[in-house]
């Protein structure tokens, strides 16, 4: 273990609704000297990234209908093809869970496939599907993650940090344990120290999403010389 073991699963997530190109530009300059795996911004951000980071290794991801997921379909695809067009390598979209619940989970089905179709065929490498842990029982967690991947999803990911709370390590293992090695899975909400990734990784993570990456790297710096 050393500390670039750690920032090459990092995506770096600035996802404030009042997140600035000033941020943008620091978390860039961060990337590239920590070699952060990405950077998660905002759409109207995602050609800024861009052009700071084309030259570079670490990869540019876009949230779609972020962070309730309640957009239509057809909103959620324009998202997707954006994005993509301005310079998005990956893309993380927010399940529709009020779809879910109402209509259970051929609703994902239907959305996760079109997603991935619409993404991939405009030349985004990656998707992943936030499927916010916090509103799911155990039993959901399992049919939604299954769902996706079974859709063609590449990465389910735990929560949008949004949601009504942390991700926690049962809910990785469990979501590993559903999918297997069918997919990846993505950590996040609630990410703030070392220990965290650790112990996400441990239990089956592949990514960890945070808005805490320099905290993290730099402890891991200190820990891991």
């Amino acid at each position: 273990m050393n500390w670039k073991s750690v920032s090459k699963v990092i995506d770096a997530a600035v996802l404030k609704p009042n997140t600035t190109v000033e941020e943008v530009q620091r978390l860039a300059y961060e990337a590239i000297n920590d070699e952060y795996r990405s950077v998660c911004v905002p759409p109207y951000l995602v050609k800024l990234a861009y052009g700071l980071l084309k030259n570079s290794n670490t990869k540019i991801c876009a949230v779609v209908a972020f962070p309730f997921g309640y957009s239509t379909l057809s909103t959620k695809l324009y998202e997707v093809r954006t994005a993509i067009e301005m310079g998005a390598n990956e893309i993380d979209y927010v399940i529709n869970l009020g779809a879910y619940f109402s209509y259970g989970d051929e609703a994902v089905a239907i959305e996760a496939s079109k997603i991935v179709e619409e993404a991939k065929a405009s030349g985004a490498d990656v998707v992943k599907a936030i499927i916010e842990v916090g509103y799911l029982s155990e039993e959901q967690i399992v049919e939604v993650s299954k769902t996706c991947v079974s859709s063609g999803v590449d990465y389910i990911k735990t929560s949008t940090g949004y949601g009504p709370r942390s991700t926690k390590v049962e809910d990785v293992r469990l979501i590993r344990s559903a999918i297997g090695n069918k997919a990846g899975v993505k950590a996040a909400g609630g990410i703030k120290t070392l220990d965290d990734p650790l112990s996400f990784l441990e239990a089956g993570a592949n990514i960890i999403g945070t808005s805490h990456s320099y905290e993290i790297v730099s402890e891991a710096k200190r820990r891991f010389k």
